[in-house]
């Protein structure tokens, strides 16, 4: 008699197991992207930081057109604000296993350093005024916070993207040095 009121219960139990795993799931934000392979991960990682750096040249462009003693803080504001959507988006995505694609983890970390020299680039000339500290110490955690979720999710990239980023400052430093010596030249 015992047994079959727990076999009863247990049955119930399933039964509504099965009720609940069958249930639609909802969609929200960028989960409704239906990610099932490593590649497709990829894919909308590297679509995200493609968006992110076409936003961020924006702002970047606006802020070029300012005086070197003018307050960027709401314009940096904005820059977080962004990075702080692609890293939420990042972990959307979820974390990538397979790494044999690596044309594409190539191709994200090239966006990634591209953004990262642009902003610093952009950037490094304001940093003079007091309020423009903040907002840059702000945007710093942000981008540090973006990398840190971006090698969770594809591990070792962080290696590439700091390849790339001394690589371009090196390429900038070296082409700036010989247009510098050769104007001199002329002089």
């Amino acid at each position: 008699m015992q047994q079959s009121r727990l076999l009863a219960i247990v049955l119930t139990f399933f039964a509504f197991a099965m009720v609940a795993f069958a249930g639609p799931v909802a969609k929200t934000g960028m989960t409704d992207l239906a990610v099932r392979s490593d590649a497709d991960k990829l894919d909308a990682i590297l679509k995200i930081f493609v968006d992110l750096h076409v936003k961020i040249k924006a702002i970047l462009v606006v802020i070029a057109k300012l005086k070197v003693t003018a307050d960027i803080s709401v314009h940096v504001a904005k820059i977080v604000v962004l990075i702080n959507a692609a890293i939420k988006a990042v972990i959307a995505v979820g974390v990538v296993v397979d790494l044999s694609a690596t044309v594409k983890i190539v191709a994200i970390a090239k966006v990634c350093a591209q953004i990262i020299i642009e902003i610093s680039a952009c950037i490094e000339v304001f940093v003079a005024i007091f309020v423009n500290i903040l907002a840059v110490i702000k945007l710093d955690l942000a981008i540090h916070a973006l990398l840190i979720h971006l090698n969770v999710c594809i591990v070792g990239i962080l290696v590439i993207i700091a390849k790339l980023c001394v690589n371009i400052h090196i390429n900038v430093a070296l082409y700036l040095t010989t247009t510098l010596s050769l104007l001199l030249g002329l002089l």
